[in-house]
């Protein structure tokens, strides 16, 4: 990060960023808000296959109290031990909780991965310039996709005979949503609208800078970006958003002292939807566990 602010003209940094669209800043906020109400309605199905039912309304605060969280945490995903804690609270044991988040996710970064592949096909010229992309996207799609069917395909993982007992029950804990097909399509289809919110979000700060990069190179651009922020080596995504997007963002000759403005109006809008959260996660009284779960034998109750 240091190395990145020697280099670069930070006057020009600052006297771009002034001249940012503010009405478009506020509409970046805006989708971040959005984007959590999509975030929490996969949330939901995802927790209904276990007869988890919170309302729509505490998964969303959730959700959004987690912007807050995901600041001070690992990655740019940090804020999801948040939401785990939140779906304890409505009545999920701690395993299922934290494996609805890691599904949540993987749907999430397969959407991403679909937009990736299509844009490289048709910006050829482009993606040709980013060495190792074909390879890291074919990485990537395996584990991902793995990683769902491993979660959610039907019947049992058949090991050897020889495996240890403990690890037969530590696969069958962790297959919750084995069988669970009939919410992938549902699940896919917001992880795709998700995913076209959170592109977009990223080409509206563009616009606000006056990036003259066309609104498709933004599908090549952010699922990379997303994909280095979400290594757990800073805390949400600080320095390496900036090499991430000086990088790609050159692929389409933007200098770098734009790319550094655009990286830090985009972190500038997380922290702030992020204040929001704090607000929300202040202002919001979260019901203790004992009051969302209920009877036991009933199930948890509707929390709106």
């Amino acid at each position: 990060m240091i190395w990145i602010v020697r280099n670069a003209d930070t006057s020009s940094v600052f006297a771009a960023m002034r001249g940012a669209n503010l009405w478009l800043l506020a509409a970046a906020v805006g989708m971040q808000v959005l984007g959590a109400a999509i975030m929490a309605a996969r949330w939901r199905l995802l927790l209904e296959v276990r007869d988890v039912r919170p309302g729509f309304g505490y998964l969303f605060t959730a959700t959004v109290s987690a912007f807050f969280f995901r600041q001070f945490l690992p990655s740019v995903v940090g804020g999801d031990a948040i939401r785990s804690v939140a779906a304890w609270r409505a009545g999920a044991d701690p395993g299922f909780a934290a494996l609805s988040l890691v599904a949540d996710r993987l749907f999430g970064l397969l959407a991403l991965i679909l937009f990736l592949v299509v844009a490289s096909v048709f910006m050829t010229q482009v993606a040709g310039g980013l060495p190792g992309l074909w390879a890291g996207m074919g990485l990537a799609m395996a584990v991902v996709g793995g990683g769902l069917v491993f979660l959610m395909a039907p019947g049992r993982i058949r090991l050897p005979a020889r495996a240890p007992a403990r690890l037969h029950r530590i696969l069958d804990a962790m297959r919750v949503f084995a069988g669970a097909h009939r919410i992938i399509p549902s699940c896919l289809g917001l992880s795709i609208l998700l995913q076209i919110n959170v592109v977009t979000f990223y080409w509206v700060i563009g616009q606000a800078l006056g990036l003259d990069v066309p609104y498709g190179a933004f599908y090549v651009i952010v699922p990379i970006a997303i994909f280095m922020m979400m290594a757990p080596f800073s805390i949400n995504g600080i320095g390496i958003r900036e090499v991430a997007f000086i990088y790609l963002l050159g692929v389409w000759n933007i200098e770098r002292e734009l790319a550094l403005a655009f990286a830090w109006l985009e972190f500038g809008t997380i922290l702030t939807a992020g204040l929001l959260g704090g607000a929300v996660y202040l202002l919001h009284r979260a019901p203790q566990s004992t009051a969302l779960r209920g009877d036991r034998g009933e199930g948890a109750t509707d929390v709106t």
